[in-house]
């Protein structure tokens, strides 16, 4: 079987046939094959159980007027999470895609339970966020990291399959107690000093932990350890500097609120990757 597979969700809202023709766009790109799930929720169709075959009917009508031939389409009505896994692991999906482009906020889908949320906080392969109607061409990612084995199984994930890409790799540092040195009767230059012994320890840590992935030297990797001042700013920042064309999330089992926000408030489509750190060497 084949295990370039890519997985499209869609709940037919107004971002469908975007995210449809990003998806097909995809695939060409990296030679992926495309299926397509619609699940309808059994919480509301079960009451009318009559119904359920006909709006299923309908659902794939409209999803394969979209596609065409272009991918394989499945409309089914259950527990949207557990229809989800259960196709990934029959159909070997190695990257999942999906829209986001509503009113609600994501924080408000985190505690509403959203299919999205449930997405990345459930499954254990990448999930490709679309946000934009840009071409999916990933020439530039940018890769927050925190240096962490989930970060690290990232980043190697990102490599196999943008292997012509520029990986644009920050860290970001504290500088702790730096508002507090002067207090403490250091001068200027004494505070500089601290300052940039934070720095200067950052820059090491990120120069190791990227000779530890054992890149092949034709990966093309920029790296800059930055002081930390705003997440979502920071990010912001890099983005539009370095012509970001995909912003790149590792998580681990524990997800972090931060990812969330950024997710949300992300101008260029989002890839995140939940990895279960333990399971890792």
């Amino acid at each position: 079987m084949n295990k370039n597979r890519i997985l499209v969700l869609s709940d037919l809202r107004e971002f469908t046939e975007t995210v449809a023709q990003k998806a097909i766009s995809f695939a060409n790109n990296y030679e992926r094959e495309i299926d397509v799930l619609h699940v309808e929720d059994e919480s509301f169709l079960k009451f009318f159980k009559e119904k359920t075959e006909c709006s299923l009917d309908k659902s794939k009508s409209i999803l394969s007027a979209i596609y065409k031939d272009k991918a394989n389409i499945f409309c089914k009505c259950g527990n949207f999470i557990e229809i989800v896994k259960d196709h990934i692991l029959k159909n070997n999906i190695s990257l999942v895609i999906v829209g986001f482009k509503r009113e609600r906020t994501f924080i408000e889908d985190i505690f509403n339970g959203s299919n999205l949320s449930s997405i990345i906080r459930k499954l254990n392969i990448p999930v490709l966020v679309i946000k934009t109607e840009d071409k999916p061409i990933y020439k530039n990612i940018l890769i927050p990291t925190d240096l962490s084995k989930a970060s690290k199984s990232n980043i190697k994930y990102l490599v196999s399959i943008f292997p012509e890409a520029n990986f644009h790799i920050e860290h970001y540092y504290k500088a702790f107690f730096e508002d507090r040195v002067k207090l403490y009767g250091f001068d200027d230059e004494e505070a500089n000093d601290f300052v940039d012994f934070y720095a200067q320890e950052a820059e090491e840590n990120l120069n190791k932990f990227i000779e530890k992935l054992e890149l092949n030297s034709d990966i093309k990797v920029f790296t800059k350890a930055k002081k930390y001042l705003d997440i979502k700013t920071m990010v912001e920042e890099s983005i539009e500097y370095k012509t970001i064309d995909l912003l790149s999330l590792s998580v681990g089992t524990s997800l972090s609120i931060f990812s969330f926000d950024l997710l949300e408030h992300s101008s260029k489509d989002v890839i995140i990757y939940r990895i279960d750190e333990d399971s890792l060497d």
